[in-house]
């Protein structure tokens, strides 16, 4: 959360280290170690070589011996090649401090990494276990709570520990040598009732994969042997059934990796040695340990979406506009709380409140200890598209975005979007993709409720010709350029529904919005069927009032865009014209009213028809 730093003195931890043939990145990780606001006379270094036969050792002898000045204590261990977990939990007997910082060292630290997640950790609650790094130029896309940043697994690529929790669970479990290692942890840490975070604001540069999409022959064999383990200890007896089913299934597959049914054959004598040990040592809470196949918990789209690494001179400021109202001061603070988990710093925080002022005690509390700039408006009842306008007005942003009450950003939403934007001056948009979650609301004070499902709902490529169709973009999902607002307004107030649509169709008229494959929002939707197709109905009522609104717009556009806008729309009516979604089923009759599409339609048969002429003559 990007609120005022605890100010207690900084205390020592333990950074652990194992190797095995890691020469190559030796150093530049120590460079960026070096290079670490953290005060690194407070960072005790232990590393474990794993018998590499290359140069890693000398390396990091003579690293030890130029910079051991600069570290409180710098200790290197040889042993033989147990495993990853081993080697940590050989450094952890030998260390005593009360954070114990692991990391790979094929990765660079950002400069703060170290200071973000150690000055987290002295102000987080006492049953969080670990704060996990976020990993780029690929950030792991696995699930974790926007708000409260808790996730069911975290990677150890690099991750601070509390020491006390790691003890109490006795470090790594040694029978798992290589990959996966990382998730058992995890959920032997919440079995034992601790709570483990995802920490966006320290960042690290790991180089694991040389490509998009790569396999590794050793992450794939020992993943797969992990996920065993893991469903004999942490899954349902249905779960456990599946292993046979699984392997039978790559057995059968075409190979991805070289001599892997040879490989398949060892992981199987494996878990027939090992399947005792992990079912009498069996999870002991009701915890939830998610298994997905051969991966945990469910993923966001974007798993290699891949990070730049740029440095700007300055950032320009973004501008999010949150509309609520009475009543939904429990949503309002969720949503509040995603916006300053948000990686990207440079950001104001506009509130509108529509015929109440319920919130102006929250949001005044948390400006005074928030980072952001903040504003507050109690307006009076006006209705969502008159509280969208207020909000706007009250902007002095480069870049805007909006953030209903009830919905929520990931931490990389705004830098995401606005980092592309930048990247991307031809457009004037960006927009990623956002789980719809399906949610069964508990009680609204306190706030409870149960996210049913995540699923995406759209991943449509910017069409103007489909927009002018129907929405494709959740209203969250946006960020566009203020150039837009300036130029065309904001919400029309008239419209009751569907304003978003209205809004995005005038902003799209001239200018291309740019889709971002990755997931980086969520808006819910009610998972009780009857009141979620109560909801669709409103909103398929409205449909032909929005459609009317239309008509209002006039463009001009050259021959081939009509004929390629045509195109657009005809193709997408072969895809979805058995759909029983009356925004797609209706295409037809809005190609013969729309007034856009019936110019589309005079110049596709004429220029048709005249090109047909020509060829017979």
């Amino acid at each position: 959360m990007n609120t005022l730093k605890s100010h207690l003195p900084l205390p020592l931890i333990d950074i652990s280290l194992v190797t095995y043939n890691s020469a190559e990145w030796i150093d530049n990780f120590f460079r960026s170690l070096l290079e670490q606001s953290y005060p690194t006379k407070l960072i005790n270094v232990l590393l474990t070589d794993n018998r590499s036969t290359d140069n890693t050792v000398n390396l990091c002898s003579l690293v030890s011996k130029k910079y051991s000045d600069y570290f409180h204590s710098f200790q290197i261990f040889e042993r033989p090649n147990l495993g990853f977990g081993c080697g940590h939990n050989f450094n952890l007997l030998k260390s005593d401090s009360q954070y114990f910082l692991v990391s790979n060292v094929d990765l660079e630290f950002e400069r703060d990494a170290i200071l973000e997640a150690v000055t987290t950790a002295s102000t987080d609650d006492k049953d969080v276990a670990s704060w996990e790094f976020r990993q780029k130029p690929f950030e792991h896309p696995k699930y974790y709570n926007p708000v409260t940043l808790e996730t069911y697994w975290s990677s150890n690529a690099c991750i601070l520990f509390r020491r006390y929790a790691l003890e109490k669970v006795r470090g790594y479990e040694e029978k798992i040598f290589l990959y996966g290692e990382d998730v058992e942890l995890s959920y032997r840490l919440r079995d034992n009732g601790f709570r483990i975070k995802y920490c966006p604001s320290s960042v690290c540069w790991h180089y694991t994969y040389e490509y998009p999409n790569q396999v590794k022959r050793l992450q794939f064999l020992g993943s797969t042997v992990a996920n065993s383990y893991i469903r004999l200890r942490y899954g349902s007896w249905k779960e456990i059934a599946a292993i046979p089913l699984m392997y039978l299934r790559l057995w059968l597959l075409p190979p991805c990796i070289s001599k892997q049914r040879i490989g398949l054959l060892k992981n199987i004598w494996r878990i027939l040695q090992n399947s005792l040990y992990f079912l009498i040592t069996r999870k002991r809470s009701n915890e939830l340990f998610p298994i997905n196949k051969w991966d945990y918990s469910f993923v966001r789209d974007g798993a290699f979406y891949q990070y730049q690494k740029k440095t700007y001179s300055s950032l320009p400021l973004v501008s999010v506009i949150i509309r609520t109202y009475k009543g939904r001061l429990s949503y309002l603070k969720e949503a509040v709380t995603s916006v300053f988990n948000q990686t990207y710093l440079n950001i104001e925080l506009v509130v509108v409140e529509d015929g109440s002022s319920q919130a102006q005690y929250y949001i005044n509390q948390v400006a005074k200890i928030s980072k952001l700039k903040v504003i507050y408006k109690a307006e009076q009842k006006c209705g969502r598209c008159h509280a969208g306008n207020v909000g706007l007005s009250l902007t002095t942003g480069n870049f805007i975005v909006f953030l209903d009450d009830d919905d929520l950003f990931f931490a990389d939403h705004i830098e995401v979007l606005t980092n592309e934007l930048i990247a991307n001056p031809e457009f004037a948009a960006t927009y990623s993709l956002s789980w719809q979650v399906a949610t069964k609301l508990i009680s609204l004070e306190p706030l409870r409720y149960v996210e049913i499902s995540h699923r995406t709902v759209y991943r449509q490529p910017f069409s103007r010709a489909l927009m002018w169709h129907h929405n494709y973009i959740p209203i969250q999902s946006i960020l566009f350029d203020r150039k837009l607002y300036e130029r065309y307004g904001g919400f029309d107030e008239s419209l009751e529904n569907l304003e978003d649509w209205n809004l995005w169709t005038r902003y799209c008229l001239k200018d291309q919005f740019l889709l971002i494959e990755k997931t980086t929002s969520m808006y819910r939707v009610p998972s009780n069927i009857n009141e979620w197709i109560t909801r669709a109905k409103k909103l398929d009522a409205y449909y032909a009032i929005a459609v009317e609104k239309q008509k209002e717009l006039k463009i001009y556009l050259s021959i081939p865009e009509v004929m390629n806008f045509y195109q657009e729309l005809t193709t997408y009516e072969r895809a979805t014209l058995s759909s029983t979604n009356p925004a797609k089923s209706n295409l037809k009759s809005f190609l013969l009213k729309f007034s856009i599409s019936k110019v589309l339609l005079y110049y596709y048969y004429y220029f048709n028809n005249t090109l047909k002429r020509k060829k017979n003559f």
